[in-house]
């Protein structure tokens, strides 16, 4: 395997879960083999941005940790599902049923845990890339997630709540010995046009910015209604996300 990623933010809204879902597809469509993990336990919303239903899911991320079928069972092909010309992207999806979610947000998780899962997933299929798309904020899960990780990217809007927090999140990552990336991501059109914004928010931060991701009205009135890359692959969102995911695998 190549490299284990997180994609995290320290709010929601931030567009985390459809930058997750649209770098999979770009870095499958350059040919790689790749797995995302849905681990935003509390509100999974992988599963609408790759048009799988619940009754598509024949076992969740769930019924792995709660030892009701093997780690295998879970991973769904997306591939044909999503009509990829290149690579392969595979999906493990977390239950959309409240009494599942309220009772695994209880669970206690093992240090052990997403190690053990990369390593299985390594193992069975042949990857190249595993995605974790945690949750929101500084959680057992998510640090877990991310201890694992070779590489964090924090999905960070300019906003002054969000750029705190995010200083806070990448403060704890580098005491971690974490190696980690900003996605700015909604950035309002006159603020993208500064050409000093990123290094600005670089400095600001400590953390090297690898995108700097504009707000595009076609993105958000899309509502997660299919991968966008796949839809418009001429948008310029589109661009930056190939370019974005041609970054990682040079890596």
């Amino acid at each position: 395997m190549k490299a284990i990623l997180s994609i995290h933010s320290y709010r929601g809204g931030t567009g985390k879960s459809t930058l997750t879902a649209n770098i999979a597809v770009a870095l499958a469509q350059l040919g790689h083999r790749v797995v995302t993990v849905d681990l935003d336990l509390s509100s999974p919303g992988l599963h609408v941005i790759f048009e799988v239903t619940q009754s598509l899911l024949k076992s969740t991320l769930n019924d792995f940790m709660y030892k009701r079928c093997e780690l295998e069972e879970c991973v769904l092909d997306l591939t044909n599902h999503l009509g990829l010309a290149n690579g392969s992207l595979m999906f493990i999806g977390s239950s959309m049923k409240p009494e599942e979610i309220a009772q695994l947000m209880k669970k206690d998780y093992e240090e052990s845990l997403f190690k053990h899962i990369a390593s299985q997933l390594s193992k069975v299929f042949d990857i190249d890339y595993l995605i974790f798309d945690t949750h929101p904020g500084l959680v057992e899960d998510t640090l877990l997630a991310v201890l694992s990780s070779d590489l964090s990217f924090l999905v960070m809007r300019m906003d002054r709540q969000d750029i705190s927090g995010t200083f806070l999140l990448t403060k704890v990552l580098r005491k971690m010995n974490k190696v980690c990336y900003i996605l700015l991501n909604m950035v309002p059109p006159r603020l993208a046009e500064n050409p000093e914004l990123t290094e600005d928010v670089s400095k600001a931060i400590g953390v090297p910015v690898l995108a700097l991701i504009p707000f595009y009205n076609d993105v958000l009135s899309h509502r997660s209604k299919g991968v966008f890359v796949l839809r418009h692959p001429k948008h310029p969102f589109s661009s930056i996300i190939y370019s974005v995911a041609k970054t990682i695998s040079s890596w």
